[in-house]
């Protein structure tokens, strides 16, 4: 086990799996007493809230955030090896990460105290807008598929949700399959056609901890990956009060 963090804080290695949970609660900490919400992007579509720090009013500031939470996300990333997905907790992790990518349930944002209220933002291109014709609030980044690739974790199940059709399947396996049958419903001399999915890329749970990243692959014949995607992200999360709650968005990308 890597003593890197916890070493360089001083915090080891006598006790070092306490320490590293410490130090871990105090990067928490650090990020959430500073922060605040934006309403930016927020309308009668778009209920989610944005997370803000209004002291980091110059690049110093800024840097100093962001490396905070580069900080925390390296520690869970050392020490998330002892909790497997295929746990309640696990199991939940992926629940809400499906219905936050697939446009449903958004998760909420970590707090220091009292009850988690304020949803997140919605991810990647998954904003809706105001239809003139229909009145309605549609998705702006429609894809092609609804398909999930997620880990291979035994006996998950997603509860059904009106409105939000997906299909889940698991691992490399899972996800030829699902490669194989859209090219077959796809034949030459089509060659426009691009395959579509969200991949839960990476995850690691460690004690109240998460790291989510997410891929939104855009792929041509053959399993040729283009340059350019969906976009994804890589998310840190903290359980509390049961229940899994977004603490910070590591980063984004188109």
């Amino acid at each position: 086990m890597g003593t890197g963090a916890v070493a360089t804080m001083g915090r080891g290695p006598e006790n070092e799996l306490q320490a590293a949970i410490e130090l871990a609660h105090d990067y928490r900490d650090a990020l959430l007493r500073d922060a605040d919400f934006t309403d930016i992007g927020r309308d009668e579509c778009n209920d989610g809230w944005l997370r803000a720090f209004p002291r980091d009013s110059s690049a110093a500031a800024h840097e100093a955030r962001a490396d905070l939470v580069d900080k925390l996300e390296k520690l869970v990333l050392e020490f998330g090896t002892d909790q497997p997905l295929a746990s309640v907790e696990g199991r939940d992790l992926l629940r809400v990460v499906v219905e936050w990518e697939a446009g449903g349930e958004m998760p909420v944002w970590d707090v220091l105290g009292g009850r988690a209220r304020r949803q997140a933002i919605a991810p990647g291109l998954q904003g809706r807008v105001r239809n003139p014709v229909s009145g309605r609030c549609e998705a702006t980044g429609a894809r092609d598929t609804t398909l999930f690739i997620l880990p291979a974790v035994p006996s998950f199940q997603r509860t059904p949700r009106a409105g939000v059709a997906l299909r889940l399947v698991f691992g490399e396996g899972g996800l030829k399959e699902a490669r194989d049958a859209f090219w077959r419903g796809h034949p030459l001399p089509e060659t426009d056609a691009l395959f579509a999915y969200t991949r839960i890329a990476a995850t690691l749970l460690w004690k109240e901890y998460a790291v989510v990243t997410v891929h939104r692959p855009l792929e041509q014949r053959g399993a040729v990956a283009l340059p350019t995607s969906n976009g994804g992200g890589t998310y840190i999360f903290h359980r509390a009060g049961g229940e899994w709650r977004l603490l910070a968005i590591a980063r984004t990308w188109g």
